[in-house]
Order: structure tokens, then sequence, then C-alpha cells
């Protein structure tokens, strides 16, 4: 019976020790919580950055990608443009819409590049309305709706793109080169327009639909900034 009574305490201290044991295991176990939490966070506001940077990457490529094509077109016209076998007499009347559908173009492409924005959505409007069957069409189309976006009125722009769009979908526009970009410019008015879900969306179909082009590589990474 003694032992019994001298066994009690002991234990009791025994069993006092195994919860203190468990509560500093316990406590040890919520810093380290804590500290991952921590580092979560950390990580957290690191791929923001991450993200905003890309972002901002996609946006300065996608300029550069325009303005390349700006070059390209003018590189493309002044090489088909044949040489004029006379010059202007003295005192002649100057043209102001070309009648070579070349020359025309050149001369909206030219206005633009030069910052004249409405006089080269004109010039566009005559080509597109002339030479509907011409190979430069498609462009046309593509550079009028760019007009449009280059002011701000993201909507034009999208109505100008989506008649290129639905003319290479439906066959009624057989020369295409315009189609995947007109199409990611078509996104990128729709998010300046905070409409991001409808970006996301014909993003996708970019990627689908030209999978091997850069206008999905530019897509790709546009949909990675807006998750």
């Amino acid at each position: 019976m003694r032992k019994i009574v001298f066994l009690l305490p002991a234990a009791a201290f025994l069993i006092g020790c195994g919860q203190s044991n468990q509560f500093d295991l316990l406590q040890r176990e919520l810093i380290n919580l804590k500290k991952e939490v921590s580092q979560l966070r950390t990580q957290q506001k690191e791929i923001k950055m991450n993200i905003m940077d890309l972002s901002q990457r996609v946006d300065n490529l996608s300029k550069n990608v325009a303005k390349n094509s700006i070059e390209i077109e003018k590189l493309k016209t002044f090489q088909k443009t044949p040489a004029p076998s006379n010059l202007p007499k003295e005192g002649a009347e100057k043209v102001t819409m070309p009648e070579n559908p070349v020359d025309l173009y050149k001369k909206a492409l030219d206005a633009y590049y030069k910052g004249k924005i409405e006089e080269a959505r004109q010039y566009f409007q005559e080509f597109a309305s002339k030479y509907k069957n011409h190979e430069l069409y498609d462009n046309a189309l593509f550079w009028i709706g760019q007009t449009y976006y280059a002011e701000g009125n993201y909507q034009e722009a999208i109505n100008a793109w989506d008649r290129l769009i639905q003319g290479c979908e439906t066959g009624e526009i057989v020369e295409c080169n315009k189609y995947p970009m007109a199409m990611l410019k078509k996104a990128y008015a729709y998010m300046k327009m905070g409409d991001k879900e409808e970006a996301k969306r014909i993003l996708q179909e970019i990627i689908q639909k030209f999978p091997d082009t850069e206008e999905a590589q530019l897509a790709k990474r546009k949909l990675e900034a807006l998750r």
C-alpha cells in the first residue's frame, strides 16, 4: 500500500512531463507552420512581381512586333512598286488618291507610319472598297482596325478586325496572312475595354487555330499574365 502511495506522485510527475513535452512539440510545430506561411507569402509576392514583369515584356514585344510589321509592309510595297516611267510634268495637277493599288496602299502605310492616323485610315478604306480581290486586301482591313486602336476607339477596331476574321473564315478573303494578328489585336482590344474573359477566350482560340505562329506564342504569354 505504501509503495502505491509512493508511486502515485511519481506517475503524476511523469504525466506532467509528458504533457509539457507534447506542448513544447506543438509550439515548435506552430512556429514552423508560421515560418512556412511566411515563406509562401514571400513566394506569392515574387510570383506576382514576375507576372507583372512578364506582362510588361509581352506588351513591349507586341509593340515591337507591330512596329516591325510596319517596316516589313513598307519594304514589301516598295519592292512591288514599279519605278515610274515618266516624271510628272511641271504644273500638272497632283492626284490625291493614287490609281495604282500598291501606290495607294503604300501611301496609306506611309501616313500611318508618320502618325497621320485619320489620313491613313481614309487611304486604307479607299483601298478596301476598290480592291477586294487584291492580295493586300486583308492587310488594308487589318490596318483600318489598327488606326482605330491607335486612337483608343477599341470597339471600332474590333468591328474592323471582325470584318477581316469573318471574311477569312467564310473564304470570302483568300489571302489571310493578317488573320492571326487580327485575332491577337482583337484580344488586346477587349483587355483594354476590361473584358478579360472574352480576351482569354480569343487568346485560347489563337493557340488552337495557329499553334506554330508567333501570335500563338504571344497569346500563351498573355494568358499566363492574365491568370
